[in-house]
C-alpha cells in the first residue's frame, strides 16, 4: 500500500506530500519507507498491480522551468523518471488495464486540428510568450476554491502504459477521449481499461447547473459512442464511483440539491450496466455516506460520520437479493472516525483521527465486524496533547439530544474561561483532529474548547440536517446556545469569560451570534464568513449556492441587516483568493463594523495570498497568534501584543 505523508519543505516556508511504502500485516516488523523525497514532493500517485508507481510531480525539469505538474513514474527498483509532460499539467491519473487515463487542458481552439496535441502546445506557448492572460466564458462558473478556471479546458486524455515504460516522454502516444458537450467535473474508469463513466454538466433551461453521466467506450483512437444513462434533472446531482472489479456495476452517488425548500440528501446507489436498473444501497436516513471502494463483484467499502465519531461500513449488495450494511470498524465505543480505506485481500487499510490525536495509518483484518485495527508505526510521531477530552450532551428547544466535545487543560478545581469552536460546511461534524482549527494550542494556554455539532450536523441522520437547513440562524443557533449555556453550568467552567470562534459556515454562525447575543461573549473572531446572504450566492464560486441562499432564507437570517445590534469587538479574517466565501464578504463586513457599530478593539486580519484555508505555515501561524492575542485581550483582559510575524 501506499500513502502519503506531508512535511515542512527545507526552508520550512511549505508543505510537501511524499509517497511511502506501507508494510502488510504479513511483512512482519517491516517499517514504512518513503519512496520520494526532495522540496517538489508530489501531489498524487496511482500505484500499478506490477509494483511500478505513477506520480505527479511539479519537480523541475532541465531546460524548462515552467512550473506544472508532470507524469513520473517510479520501478519497483531504480530511479523515478518523468514520462509524460502536458502543457497545461497533468492531474487525477487513474488506470485502467493497460491504460492509464489523467486530466490535462485543452484550448478550445485546438479541438479539431489535425494534430490537437501539437496545436494544443502551441497555443499554450503563445499565451505564454506574449504574456495574454485573459479567459473567455461562456457559462458559469469561472472560479473554484481559490484558483480561476483556465482558458484551457480540462480534458480527459489516455496513454498505453508500455509507451510510458518505453519513452523518456510518451506525449506522441497520448490520446484524447472525445466527450459529449460540458464540463468534465468528474470520471470513474472499469477495471479493463476498455470504458469508462464521465460526469459532464449540464444547464437547465431554468439556468440552473447540473450533471450528467455518461458511459463512453475507449478504442485505440479515442472513444466511442458515448451513451447518456443518467440525465440532468432539476432535483438531482450525480456523482461516478468506482465500477466493480467485474466491470458489471458502478456505484453512484446521488446529491438531492439544497434549494429553497429542499435540503440536502446524500445516498449511495449500485448501478447495473446490463439491466440499466438502480438500486439504493445507503440511504441517507441514518448515514452520511463518504468514499467507496469495491471489496469484491458483491460488495463494497464506506465511510460515514456517526454520533461525533466515525464508522467503516461494509455494503454488501449481492445480484438478485437484498443489500445490507455492516460495521467493520468504529462507533459510539470508541473515538475515532475513519477515511481513506482500502481493502486489500483479507485485510483492510484505512487513517483514522480522533480530536486528541491526528491522523494515524491503520490496518485490520476483514474476516471479522467491529474489528480493532493496529496502527502501523513510522509514519507520523505519538505525540501527547496538552489536556484531555470529554463530551458534553443536552437537548434542545425541540427535545432532540445533542452533543459536544470538550477540550480541557489537566488539572481540577480550575474555572477555565470557555472558547467555543463552530464548525464550517454546514455539513460537517467536529468529529477528529485538524490543524486549522486545532484546539490545544489554546488548552495550552488555559482555555476549555467547545466543539458543538448542531443542527445540520453530519453523522445523526437526515433529521438533524432537515432541522437546520432552511433556517442558517434558527434551530443551528439555539443548538449552539444550548450546548454551551450546558457547559458554563460545569464547576470548572468560567461562566464569565467566554468567546466564540467559527469559520466558513462556522464564520456566518460567528456573524449571527455577534448580532444576536448582546454582550454575551467578550469578543468574536470570525474567519472567512457569510455576510450577506442576499450578495452570497451571486459571488460564490458556484452556481448551487444561489439557489439555496433565496429571498426566504436572505430575508431572515443574513447577519448583515442586524449589524447594529452588535456590542462586542469582532477579530474578521480573510483570505484574498477564498472564491468560495468571496472576500467581498469580508471587506463589507468590516466596513459596516467600521461604519455602524460603535464598539472599540474591532481588528481585520488580512491574507493576500491565502485562499478559504491558511495553508502556509508562516502564515498559519500568524493566524494562531494573531488570535491568541485578540483572545488574551478581550476574554482575559490582557494588554494587546502585537505578533511580530505582522511587522
Amino acid at each position: 500500500m501506499i500513502a502519503l505523508r506531508q512535511e515542512l519543505s527545507s526552508d520550512g516556508k511549505r508543505y510537501v506530500k511524499h509517497a511511502w511504502s506501507v508494510p502488510r500485516p504479513t511483512d512482519g516488523d517491516r517499517a514504512p519507507v518513503p519512496l520520494t523525497f526532495g522540496d517538489h514532493g508530489v501531489q498524487e500517485v496511482c500505484p500499478a498491480p506490477s509494483g511500478e508507481l505513477y506520480f505527479t510531480s511539479d519537480r523541475p525539469m532541465d531546460g524548462d522551468d515552467e512550473k506544472r505538474s508532470r507524469l513520473w513514474l517510479l520501478p519497483e527498483r531504480g530511479d523515478a523518471r518523468m514520462v509524460l509532460d502536458m502543457p497545461e499539467g497533468i492531474s487525477d491519473p487513474k488506470l485502467g488495464g493497460d491504460m492509464l487515463f489523467f486530466l490535462s487542458g485543452m484550448h478550445p481552439s485546438a479541438k479539431g486540428a489535425a494534430d490537437e496535441l501539437a496545436r494544443n502546445r502551441e497555443l499554450h506557448e503563445l499565451r505564454e510568450e506574449s504574456g495574454a492572460s485573459p479567459m473567455l466564458y461562456d457559462r458559469a462558473p469561472f472560479r473554484y476554491w481559490d484558483h480561476d478556471l483556465p482558458a484551457a479546458e480540462t480534458a480527459l486524455w489516455f496513454v498505453d502504459t508500455a509507451a510510458l515504460a518505453e519513452s523518456r516522454d510518451a506525449g506522441e502516444a497520448v490520446r484524447r477521449v472525445d466527450l459529449p458537450a460540458g464540463r468534465l467535473t468528474g470520471y470513474s474508469v472499469a477495471p479493463d481499461g476498455t470504458w469508462l463513466i464521465a460526469q459532464l454538466t449540464a444547464w437547465l433551461p431554468e439556468g440552473w447547473e447540473r450533471s450528467r453521466l455518461w458511459r463512453v467506450p475507449i478504442t485505440a483512437d479515442g472513444a466511442g459512442q458515448a451513451e447518456l444513462f443518467r440525465d440532468a434533472t432539476e432535483e438531482d446531482w450525480w456523482e461516478p464511483g468506482p465500477v466493480s472489479p467485474d466491470g458489471s456495476r458502478v456505484v453512484l452517488e446521488r446529491d438531492v440539491v439544497w434549494r429553497d425548500g429542499v435540503n440536502l440528501q446524500i445516498s449511495l446507489w449500485v448501478h447495473d450496466l446490463s439491466t440499466g436498473r438502480d438500486t439504493e444501497v445507503v440511504p441517507t436516513d441514518e448515514y452520511w455516506a463518504g468514499e467507496s471502494r469495491w471489496i469484491d463483484d458483491d460488495s463494497f467499502v464506506c465511510t460515514s460520520d456517526s454520533q461525533g465519531r466515525g464508522i467503516v461500513l461494509r455494503v454488501a449488495c449481492p445480484r438478485g437479493g437484498d443489500s445490507s450494511i455492516d460495521v467493520l470498524a468504529g462507533g459510539a465505543e470508541q473515538p475515532w472516525t475513519y477515511c481513506a480505506v482500502h481493502p486489500a485481500g483479507d485485510a483492510f487499510y484505512g487513517l483514522r483521527a480522533t480530536y486528541d490525536h491526528p491522523l494515524e495509518a491503520v490496518t485490520w483484518s476483514g474476516r471479522e465486524f467491529c474489528a480493532e485495527p493496529t496502527r502501523i508505526d513510522g509514519l507520523v510521531p505519538d505525540d501527547a496533547v496538552p489536556g484531555r477530552l470529554e463530551e458534553v450532551t443536552t437537548t434542545a428547544e425541540d427535545g432532540t439530544s445533542i452533543r459536544a466535545w470538550l477540550a480541557l487543560p489537566e488539572g481540577e478545581g480550575t474555572e477555565h474561561p470557555l472558547l467555543v469552536f463552530v464548525h464550517g460546511g454546514p455539513w460537517a461534524s467536529n468529529n477528529q483532529w485538524s490543524w486549522r482549527w486545532n484546539p490545544w494550542p489554546f488548552v495550552a494556554r488555559g482555555y476549555a474548547v467547545l466543539f458543538p455539532d448542531p443542527a445540520i450536523s453530519t453523522g445523526y441522520g437526515q433529521a438533524m440536517i432537515d432541522r437546520g437547513q432552511q433556517e442558517l440562524g434558527g434551530a443551528p443557533f439555539t443548538d449552539v446556545m444550548a450546548l454551551v449555556e450546558a457547559t458554563t453550568q460545569r464547576a470548572d467552567i468560567d461562566a464569565q469569560r467566554q468567546a466564540l470562534l467559527g469559520g466558513s459556515y462556522g464564520g456566518y454562525m460567528a456573524n449571527w451570534v455577534a448580532t444576536q447575543t448582546a454582550d454575551r461573549f467578550r469578543c468574536i473572531v470570525t474567519h472567512a464568513s457569510l455576510w450577506n446572504v442576499d450578495s452570497m450566492g451571486a459571488t460564490t464560486d458556484n452556481t448551487e449556492w444561489r439557489e439555496a441562499m433565496g429571498p426566504a432564507q436572505a430575508a431572515v437570517y443574513s447577519p448583515h441587516r442586524f449589524v447594529d445590534r452588535i456590542q462586542v469587538p469582532m477579530l474578521v479574517i480573510h483570505g484574498d483568493k477564498d472564491y468560495r466565501v468571496p472576500i467581498s464578504q469580508g471587506i463589507e463586513l468590516w466596513s459596516d463594523l467600521q461604519l455602524r457599530t460603535r464598539v472599540e478593539g474591532h481588528r481585520f486580519l488580512y491574507f493576500p495570498d491565502e485562499n478559504h484555508w491558511i495553508l502556509k505555515p508562516a502564515n498559519s501561524r500568524a493566524w494562531y497568534e494573531t488570535v491568541l492575542a485578540f483572545l488574551a485581550e478581550h476574554v482575559l483582559g490582557e494588554e494587546w501584543q502585537r505578533p511580530e510575524l505582522l511587522g
